[in-house]
């Protein structure tokens, strides 16, 4: 198994993961980043206009091998 980060990026900056997590292959890893991505997008989204996040995945050796973001506009016609 390999241990793989997720790094969380919004608004407010990054949030560096620390610990890790290990996943037998790196597709578990992206279905990891992508449920990350989903859960925080959940709760930040609907109070805000203009919403960008992005998780990437690092290695142990902190190399990137990942990047996921999902940005979200809204606003009323006028």
């Amino acid at each position: 198994m390999d241990r793989y980060f997720f790094d969380f990026y919004n608004s407010e900056g990054p949030v560096l993961d620390e610990q890790g997590q290990l996943f037998e292959t790196k597709e578990r890893a992206k279905t990891e980043a992508l449920r990350i991505l989903h859960d925080v997008a959940h709760e930040e989204m609907p109070d805000r206009d203009l919403v960008k996040l992005t998780v990437k995945v690092r290695s142990h050796t902190g190399a990137q091998l990942f990047e996921a973001s999902l940005i979200l506009t809204s606003g009323w016609s006028a």
